[in-house]
């Protein structure tokens, strides 16, 4: 098994070898073609920011929201990484040709995640990285340093990437938004297009009381 520090050595590697130019993108949002996820952000996942969106594994709707997002970066001709903190993405489940914009980063456990999504999201060849912590270990997921979540701010922030960190429970502090997917899907929807599915999906919106002050004192 490769330390940690070798995989993210090698990610770095890779991605300078097959983006040699870096040239940021305007910012603006990105929608994740779900409409309540998008009624409740105003159009899209916001750039610059970072987004929790609070499900259930697996059937709290995650996945379908990362296959809507993987079509609408698609059809906007965009790039889209995941990095996966606990190897649970299913590509099998997501038609082929939308595989092809996106990178995924297949970690084993949450240090590597956080170092793979910082090196991303200062990348800026992405509209959206993904880092998905649902199913890695909560108790150690509560022990993270709130400096490694700020760094990832930092990097954020100002910059061309929208960055939606999907978790089990709420986790990430002072974020400007939170999301929560209230309701399990059930076995109906197994087999049911994405489409529907993400049409079907409901959508909580809570706002961190920080950004909400700052705004008003703007």
């Amino acid at each position: 098994m490769p330390a940690p520090s070798q995989t993210v050595s090698a990610l770095r590697s890779l991605l300078a070898a097959r983006f040699p130019e870096r040239t940021r993108r305007p910012c603006g949002g990105v929608p994740a073609a779900v409409r309540a996820l998008d009624d409740a952000l105003g159009g899209g996942l916001p750039a610059g920011r970072l987004t929790e969106l609070v499900s259930a594994v697996p059937s709290g709707g995650g996945q379908t929201v990362v296959a809507r997002l993987l079509a609408s970066t698609q059809a906007a001709r965009q790039r889209i990484a995941l990095v996966d903190g606990s190897d649970g993405f299913a590509p099998g489940a997501v038609p082929d040709d939308m595989l092809r914009h996106l990178v995924w980063v297949r970690c084993q456990g949450p240090e590597q995640a956080f170092a793979a999504a910082d090196i991303l999201v200062r990348d800026g060849n992405y509209a959206v990285v993904v880092l998905d912590l649902r199913g890695c270990t909560e108790r150690v997921l509560r022990r993270t340093p709130a400096s490694t979540w700020y760094r990832l701010q930092r990097a954020a922030e100002g910059g061309s990437v929208a960055v939606l960190v999907q978790t089990q429970s709420p986790l990430v502090p002072a974020v400007p938004w939170r999301l929560i997917l209230d309701e399990s899907l059930s076995l109906a929807d197994a087999g049911a297009p994405r489409e529907d599915v993400a049409g079907r999906l409901a959508v909580r919106a809570e706002r961190s009381h920080a950004e909400a002050a700052g705004e008003l004192a703007g």
